[in-house]
């Protein structure tokens, strides 16, 4: 009996595991590992589950809270090797354009949202409902012959955004788009007071396969300013499909196309590179829209980048105009901006001032066209 005894706790004793052995790795879907493609590497699988940003008690970093699963099982971000001194961010191979909300980009008169936000490259995606707000004013500019008089321009945009996974591995993002355009002059031709916009962005992300993935975005939208019925000149339709690939964890080039559906069919290219040389430069040449971040530091209860943007810009509406019901406006300009983002870990919040200029007004139907001249302007914008 009692060798029959010994004997099995002999067994059990040698079936147990030894503590010295690395442990098992974990069984992780493909949109949920983030992970370098050399399997070589020591960096930490991280499969994250939520993605946002807190103070860490007893240091005054800030870092996004990502729980995953690492090969030392589940944690809440920073892991025990991530540095304090900056905003940490678990490498994800999957395409920079993925995550949101940004609190610089995108704005509602572009065709869906493509920048995240944050340096040291893409950080995972916010799942749920994030709503966000933007306001824009553009100093008084000349309206140029065979326009007269001076436009003043208030914009007002806000969104409800809501993301969620599609399947085992695809990401679909819905978001509910709302605006506001408030023209004051010129005096001729007699424009509206106000215009307003209505959207549906619809934003499909693909999971990662070697080294490439890809999206697809429709975004259509009612642009009027309610003073008649809605003809086919309301209804914008548009939409990009945009292919990523990772040539390493600092460089990502993008290769895509866009259709913007304004009183000229635009067809532009979506296109560019992402580089990450460090942990606190982040550069985005793209087009239509460029930007080029660096991480200041963490300074009272918020981290804070300084930016630089660039972005070729077009929207258009619906508009009564004298002798004609049903006449379509669209507005054509550049942008450049530089600015001041802080991320106070439960809303980001950012403030930027540029010059606007290369201003074209155009008509659908008999009237006629005509430029604007340069203006300054201010830009400001919460997410939460």
């Amino acid at each position: 009996m009692c060798n029959v005894l010994l004997s099995s706790l002999a067994i059990l004793f040698c079936d147990l595991p030894d503590s010295n052995s690395p442990p098992a790795k974990p069984d992780l879907s493909v949109a949920a590992v983030f992970r370098d493609d050399d399997q070589s590497s020591n960096a930490p699988i991280v499969a994250p589950i939520v993605a946002r940003q807190r103070t860490i008690k007893g240091s005054s970093s800030q870092a996004p809270v990502v729980r995953g699963q690492g090969p030392g099982g589940m944690y809440d971000s920073p892991p025990p090797t991530a540095p304090l001194g900056g905003p940490y961010q678990p490498y994800q191979p999957q395409n920079p354009f993925l995550a949101g909300p940004d609190p610089v980009m995108p704005y509602l008169t572009e065709p869906g949202p493509t920048i995240i936000s944050g340096i040291n490259g893409p950080q995972p995606q916010r799942f749920g409902y994030t709503p966000y707000f933007d306001a824009t004013y553009i100093t008084p500019s000349t309206a140029k012959f065979p326009g007269q008089g001076h436009l003043a321009v208030q914009q007002y945009d806000g969104a409800l955004k809501y993301v969620s996974m599609l399947g085992p591995d695809w990401v679909l993002s819905n978001t509910a788009e709302g605006g506001a355009r408030i023209w004051d002059g010129p005096a001729k031709p007699d424009l509206p007071g106000s215009v307003f916009r209505f959207g549906w962005d619809l934003l499909l992300h693909s999971p990662q396969y070697g080294r490439w993935s890809a999206q697809l975005d429709f975004n259509p939208s009612i642009n009027s300013d309610l003073n008649a019925s809605l003809g086919r000149e309301a209804f914008n339709l548009d939409a990009n499909a945009t292919a990523f690939y990772m040539v390493s964890r600092q460089l990502t080039l993008v290769m895509g196309v866009q259709y913007w559906d304004r009183v000229d069919n635009i067809i532009i290219p979506n296109a560019g590179i992402v580089w990450n040389p460090n942990d606190r430069l982040e550069v985005r040449l793209l087009f239509p829209k460029s930007r080029i971040s660096y991480f200041i530091g963490n300074h009272g209860p918020a981290a804070h980048w300084l930016y630089a943007t660039g972005e070729y810009h077009t929207e258009a509406y619906q508009v009564s105009m004298p002798g004609s019901s049903h006449d379509q406006i669209q507005m054509t300009d550049w942008r450049v901006a530089v600015g001041l983002r802080s991320d106070h870990s439960w809303y980001d919040k950012y403030i930027e001032v540029g010059y606007v200029f290369g201003r074209q007004v155009e008509f659908l139907n008999s009237v006629p066209s005509f430029n604007l001249g340069d203006g300054i302007m201010a830009r400001m914008g919460v997410r939460f």
